[in-house]
């Protein structure tokens, strides 16, 4: 059993009035794009995307350390070159890392408190920000991590969670958990992943 926890982001005035407008103007198309973009949950397209929506923070369970989202995403950057006259070839440029908070103590807590920020959980309750993150920092502190586990029970059957993304964690630097499912920044245990439950 586990709770997780998120950031909501709380719309700016206008885009609040716009979405009024469009409920008058009765535009179903338009209310549901703006009402996905407002209120879904905040993956970013671009290195510029500013984030909207909620965003899942982590996850805390019995017996184990925080488990932090590092909600560290892959831009994949491109761009369509002519090859000869009339004819593109679309071009991969490198990659580059979007952070939506530095993956260290202050970066996630500048980020929680900014005012546009309100903390939940997955029960719809609110959280008070520094009650959220004084039990996130404390949380089982002296449980399990994927490592610390497989070590005490070395007979059950390891999963392995490598893939792109985590060869993308470890291509900026990143130490991974020998079955690459976490890793620790800052002293904060993060997943290998932005989408978990």
């Amino acid at each position: 059993m586990g709770t997780n926890y998120y950031a909501r982001i709380i719309p700016k005035e206008e885009d609040i009035k716009k979405l009024h407008e469009l409920i008058d103007l009765n535009d179903f198309k338009a209310i549901r794009e703006k009402t996905c973009e407002l209120y879904e949950r905040f993956e970013p397209y671009s290195a510029d995307a500013e984030p909207t929506g909620y965003i899942h923070l982590g996850k805390r369970s019995g017996g184990w350390k925080f488990l932090w989202n590092p909600n560290l995403y892959r831009i994949r950057n491109g761009h369509y070159s002519e090859i000869e006259p009339g004819h593109f070839k679309y071009i991969l440029d490198p990659d580059t890392a979007y952070y939506l908070y530095p993956l260290t103590k202050e970066g996630i807590k500048s980020f929680i408190d900014r005012e546009d920020i309100e903390i939940f959980n997955e029960y719809n309750e609110k959280e008070d920000k520094e009650e959220f993150f004084k039990m996130a920092l404390n949380w089982d502190k002296e449980s399990w991590d994927s490592d610390s586990y497989h070590l005490a029970f070395p007979d059950e059957k390891v999963w392995n969670c490598k893939n792109e993304y985590t060869n993308f964690l470890e291509s900026l630097g990143y130490k991974l958990s020998k079955n690459k499912s976490d890793f620790y920044s800052d002293g904060l245990r993060f997943a290998t992943s932005t989408d978990f439950c």
